[in-house]
């Protein structure tokens, strides 16, 4: 009886342990470029439903989500960041997948990593309880460029979530795959600030349960989701913004001198019969 009440224990809590990280990664999809840092303030609010039978919502509520970010660009392709907050201890990471002087779009995986453990130490009984909880995400970052350097990021993912509980010699866990979506814009205000809102949506979709002493029990139809809404405040200087001449293919400039170069000639020449 107590291994069960422990394992409906872990479902439920990984359900909602599904909600605890970030459904949004309130960053562009472009790397920072070599060298560069950027800290990130991102307050916002994660609401979950839960559908009835008749498709209506049964249930429903929100809590607020705050996070402190910092990332560094360890080269043109790839970013290294830590989060903490509401998404407990996250380590992030970018990895671009097209041109990094692309002017007008930008592809990366973001895969992500968070958790934490907690132990209550041994109990009048001598036995000792602890619970961990560990997610993981992969995103991919799909971020189409202005010409005043901001930018359109989608940001569909994949996500598995694995909480697990125990209590002397019995313990349980649970594991659930989850996908969503996100979409977000990230306003360049200045050189060094983007203003970045985003919306974010999250739905499990398989589960198991496992428990000491039982077999594992796959789990289905959660009839819910979660929302996140959060508004990044993203300070440090990005990749600069690629105007003019600079943005065009490459052999474009060499045509261009080319032709220059003729219309220079044809002038001299026009001038030579005329004096």
């Amino acid at each position: 009886m107590f291994r069960r009440s422990v394992a409906a224990v872990s479902a439920l809590i990984g359900v909602l342990g599904t909600g605890c990280a970030s459904v949004s990664h309130v960053q562009t999809a472009d790397t920072l470029g070599a060298g560069r840092f950027q800290v990130g303030i991102e307050p916002g609010v994660m609401g979950a439903a839960v559908l009835g039978d008749d498709e209506g919502v049964s249930a429903a509520g929100y809590v607020p989500h705050f996070d402190l970010a910092i990332r560094y660009g360890v080269s043109e392709r790839v970013d290294l960041g830590v989060r903490l907050g509401s998404s407990l201890a996250e380590l992030q990471s970018k990895f671009l997948l097209t041109q990094p002087n692309d002017p007008v779009k930008a592809i990366s995986l973001a895969p992500s990593i968070s958790g934490a453990s907690i132990g209550t130490g041994t109990g009048d009984d001598g036995e000792s309880a602890s619970s961990s909880y560990l997610n993981v995400a992969v995103p991919l970052l799909v971020g189409f460029k202005t010409k005043g350097g901001s930018e359109l990021v989608l940001g569909p993912r994949a996500i598995w979530t694995r909480v697990a509980g125990s209590a002397g010699n019995d313990g349980a866990a649970v594991n659930i795959i989850s996908v969503g979506a996100s979409v977000g814009y990230a306003l360049r205000v200045t050189e060094g600030f983007r203003l970045m809102p985003e919306v974010g949506l999250s739905f499990p979709v398989v589960g198991e349960v496992s428990s000491t002493g039982t077999d594992s029990e796959a789990i289905a139809g959660f009839n819910g989701g979660f929302a996140q809404f959060k508004l990044g405040f993203l300070f440090g200087a990005g990749r600069p913004v690629r105007r003019g001449p600079d943005i065009l293919p490459p052999g474009a400039m060499e045509e261009t001198d080319h032709r220059d170069d003729s219309y220079r000639a044809s002038d001299r020449g026009g001038e030579d019969i005329d004096h």
